[in-house]
């Protein structure tokens, strides 16, 4: 379908710094509210009407993770929000605020610390949001395709084995669904693409069946129980020794950021509360760090990797570097030229990998075990190889995207700026105050322990400086300030009366 143009109203433009201002700027209109999906199956009689064709033009985020919720938020709430409808693509219905979840796992406070409601977003009324997985994406066209995924929360397992409801659910008060129910297009004048990232089992068999991961609340609730029924196995009189320092051996597969920060808070959450209330297992757990590099935290600089790994050492956190996992059953991991290594807990940390969206994106993408869109320095998405420019009005950040030449780790800290960075610079695009500086790299830390730290950025540092940079790094987390008054109330009542995991 051809662009029809809007005289009437403002659309943002792809360049940093506009030199002249357009005679009229053009928008496409959404496609399905005047033609039928090709990409849906369902048919006319079950069919359900289309998002109404929008008065303003349409910038459309797809995820709601760390860059595509704060995005949504900080433009919700400016002014480009009264000249264009902004609509929130996504599976979820609350954001996972993922750097916070060890600390919940580990009982430092409330698992709705962790995560924030999206919809809250569009109290003010300039959010549109919808609860669905996007199936594909045109550029060419400025369509997208998406599928409802009620019900499941986003969990992946779920929504990838079927849209709305489950099977069980198909037929019942709500009477019959059909095929293609809850598959609509939408059209797009801008486009923000920030679908995060997919665990990387990278082929190993037993990982989803044997391990867990850190990427949702959920998550974060079974890893706790786990730890507790392992304490509560071990306990028993049942058991041998040998079997209770199985059972209370606890593996992170992963030396990035995530599993050093988990490893981090399971080391003071077994030595520092629950040995209090398990006195006879002292001497038995063990924390193992297990990583195919040959040193931890490989995005922050050689001496930090080093500082941060003699600690754990000093603390008998087991670094395992240059270990390649073979594969897991239950309570037991293969590694090669080791064998086999018993455990209680296997959190798997190892990396991620692109969302299957991003790999059908006919743009330019990175190379390497995980495919992230090449961007500009303005998060503008550069064509493929075989083109040279941008992609008009597509702009990209999260896991999923990278700024070619100047690569930057997949954090929430490197989400956060570049998200914070687009806001003001849409903004400014769209008021004509661009200054065309790009988007410029800031610090990132990492937590280690026992009030340590190391902040890569402006330099190097370590210790207390470090692990209160880290601190206040949870305050500015939150999206919300009920939650940080939360977790200072919280962290008041740990401090005089212990953490409520210690006293279940």
């Amino acid at each position: 379908m051809a662009p029809t143009t809007r005289s009437q109203n403002s659309s943002l433009r792809s360049s940093p710094a506009p030199t002249s201002p357009p005679s009229s700027k053009c928008s496409l209109s959404t496609s399905s509210a005047s033609t039928p999906s090709k990409y849906s199956k369902q048919s006319s009689s079950s069919s359900s009407p289309p998002p109404p064709l929008p008065a303003k033009p349409r910038i459309l985020i797809l995820g709601t993770g760390w860059s595509g919720f704060t995005l949504a938020q900080r433009l919700s709430s400016s002014p480009i929000s009264t000249t264009h409808q902004i609509v929130l693509l996504s599976p979820h219905r609350t954001m996972a605020l993922t750097p916070l979840l060890a600390s919940a796992a580990c009982g430092i406070f409330d698992f709705r610390i962790a995560e924030e409601p999206v919809r809250r977003l569009g109290n003010a009324g300039q959010l549109v949001k919808y609860q669905v997985k996007v199936e594909r994406v045109d550029l060419g066209g400025r369509r997208v395709w998406c599928r409802a995924v009620v019900g499941s929360n986003g969990n992946a397992r779920l929504a990838a084995a079927d849209g709305v409801p489950g099977e069980k659910d198909r037929e019942g008060e709500g009477g019959e669904w059909h095929e293609g129910d809850g598959e609509f297009e939408i059209g797009y004048d801008t486009l923000i693409l920030a679908p995060g990232s997919e665990t990387n089992t990278f082929g190993t068999p037993g990982v989803l069946d044997c391990c867990l991961t850190m990427k949702s609340v959920q998550d974060a609730m079974r890893l706790r129980e786990s730890i507790l029924d392992c304490f509560e196995l071990a306990s028993l009189p049942v058991y041998e020794e040998a079997k209770k320092k199985e059972l209370l051996h606890f593996v992170i597969v992963g030396g990035g950021p995530t599993g050093v920060e988990l490893a981090a808070e399971i080391d003071e959450l077994v030595h520092g509360h629950l040995l209090r209330i398990y006195p006879d297992l002292q001497g038995l757990p063990t924390i193992s760090v297990y990583d195919v590099a040959d040193r931890m935290l490989g995005q922050f600089g050689e001496k930090l990797s080093e500082y941060a790994m003699e600690k754990f050492r000093r603390r008998d956190v087991r670094v395992c570097t240059k270990r390649e996992i073979k594969g897991f059953e239950r309570g037991v991991m293969e590694v090669k030229d080791e064998g086999e290594v018993k455990f209680g807990v296997a959190v798997w940390c190892a990396g991620n990998k692109a969302t299957s969206l991003v790999e059908n994106l006919d743009v330019k993408k990175s190379e390497g075990a995980m495919q992230r869109v090449f961007t500009d320095k303005w998060l503008r998405v550069l064509k493929p190889d075989k083109e040279e420019g941008i992609v008009e009005g597509v702009y990209a950040l999260g896991d999923a995207a990278d700024i070619e030449g100047n690569a930057l780790p997949p954090t929430a800290e490197v989400a956060l700026q570049k998200a914070e960075w687009l806001a003001k610079h849409l903004n400014e695009i769209e008021y004509r105050k661009a200054d065309g500086k790009g988007m410029e790299e800031e610090g990132f830390n990492a937590y280690i322990g026992r009030k340590d730290g190391v902040v890569d950025g402006g330099g190097e540092w370590t210790g207390k400086g470090a692990w209160l940079a880290w601190r206040s790094g949870s305050l500015e987390w939150t999206r919300s300030w009920r939650r940080r008054c939360m977790i200072v109330l919280v962290w008041v009542m740990n401090k005089f009366d212990g953490r409520e995991i210690a006293r279940r």
